[in-house]
């Protein structure tokens, strides 16, 4: 296999608060990311998963680890090779209205990356790549004069997307980008995406709550749960035959349209409860042990390793 895309070696983020308490959001994280692949991440909220694109992306700083781009360390301090980076690594935001400037028509904010990373291209090839960009994600460039507040939300989130492809990038993250639509829009937004991957080769990494719409989108899996992973997996090994419990939990939550299958699914799977712990004071040993019904005492005195099982990844001591 060719080296990765993106590496991310051991990565923790903290933070620390005015109350003087410090908060370890992302802790020995590791992942890689292929050219063309979608690694999909999934936890609860709360769990780390927007603070991973962000430390990717190097808008929050990371405590420690490393990450890899293209096979050479990422070094914040060096400006030619940031530049580089933000042309090649691009972002969609889970609220599509508020990721658009209010007082800037959509045409401009599509060509506000391009003059900041692509001013040789000049002006007019500038004004037509919006054009392009518009109507690739399914608008009429003739709308490039219009402001954010006269679209709905799905259009506003294929403006987002237009803007992101708008410097040709390799690796889009895309933060809960369906989140905040309705369901038969979220279907059109995720179709656009697939094609759009499939057309320009691009890898996503996708960061979702929706167990559905990751299952859909993504080669690959990785289960966040208070800022650790607890099971990386091909997507179709992973929701066949979840061994982690907190895998097996998630994908209890997602419902069942026939109430019939519903009901005979939850007896048949037993899976934890109870509330996301405060990150500020996570559990001992695995964090996970507070609302796993497989906990036992190594739980809650020994944190997990991370380690190969059944060809996947998965931090649990009885998986």
């Amino acid at each position: 296999m060719d080296s990765p895309l993106l590496a991310v070696n051991h990565l923790g983020v903290r933070f620390r608060l005015k109350t003087g308490q410090t908060l370890q959001a992302l802790t020995d994280v590791s992942l890689t990311l292929q050219a063309g692949e979608t690694l999909g991440v999934v936890g609860e909220s709360g769990c780390g998963k927007s603070t991973l694109a962000r430390a990717i992306l190097q808008l929050v700083a990371p405590a420690q680890g490393e990450i890899h781009w293209l096979g050479k360390l990422l070094d914040p301090h060096d400006r030619v090779g940031m530049k580089a980076f933000r042309r090649a690594v691009q972002c969609i935001f889970q609220d599509p209205l508020d990721a658009l400037n209010p007082r800037m028509t959509v045409g401009n904010s599509i060509q506000e990356p391009l003059l900041a990373l692509r001013p040789e291209l000049g002006k007019a090839a500038i004004r037509q790549r919006a054009d392009e960009l518009l109507q690739a994600v399914g608008l009429e460039s003739g709308m490039r004069n219009r402001y954010p507040h006269e679209f709905s939300g799905g259009q506003c989130q294929r403006i987002g997307i237009a803007r992101a492809l708008s410097v040709e990038p390799q690796l889009i993250l895309c933060d809960e980008p369906v989140s905040a639509l309705d369901v038969s829009i979220q279907r059109q937004i995720v179709k656009l995406l697939a094609g759009l991957q499939r057309e320009r080769q691009l890898a996503l990494l996708f960061i979702s709550h929706d167990l559905g719409v990751v299952r859909e989108l993504s080669d690959r899996v990785l289960v966040l749960y208070l800022g650790r992973i607890m099971e990386v997996a091909d997507a179709e090994s992973l929701y066949a035959t979840p061994l982690h419990p907190y895998t097996r939990m998630l994908l209890a939550a997602v419902p069942l349209a026939d109430p019939q299958q519903e009901r005979e699914r939850l007896a048949k799977v037993k899976v934890g409860a109870g509330e996301l712990p405060s990150p500020l004071n996570p559990p001992s040993g695995c964090v996970f042990h507070t609302r796993c019904l497989q906990a036992q005492g190594v739980c809650r005195e020994q944190a997990p390793q991370l380690r190969e099982a059944g060809g996947r990844q998965v931090a649990c001591h009885f998986a």
